[in-house]
């Protein structure tokens, strides 16, 4: 997973990463605490998509990034989310 800013009038931070194959999809989660409380999470439902733009974010503050990924068989199966990456918004 990459975290960069995006170059845009507003805050937002672009999220990437590497796409895995024999998922549904992935949940990104967001928060201004290392241990996630608290956390923000978005939905990308399409597989093939390998990054996401959140907007929302405050200017001057650190924010901790996690993901996983999910499959459907009738109901969902979540992996293990990832080490939290952190970015300063600028």
């Amino acid at each position: 997973m990459n975290t960069k800013d995006a170059a845009s009038s507003k805050v937002s931070a672009l999220v990437s990463w590497k796409k895995r194959s024999k998922i549904s999809g992935y949940q990104i989660r967001f928060s201004l605490k290392k241990n996630m409380k608290g956390a923000k999470t978005v939905t990308v439902s399409k597989a093939k998509k390998t990054k996401v733009t959140i907007k929302g974010l405050k200017k001057g503050k650190t924010y901790y990034f996690s993901i996983r990924t999910y499959k459907k068989k009738g109901k969902k199966y979540y992996s293990a989310w990832s080490t939290p990456k952190k970015l300063k918004v600028k």
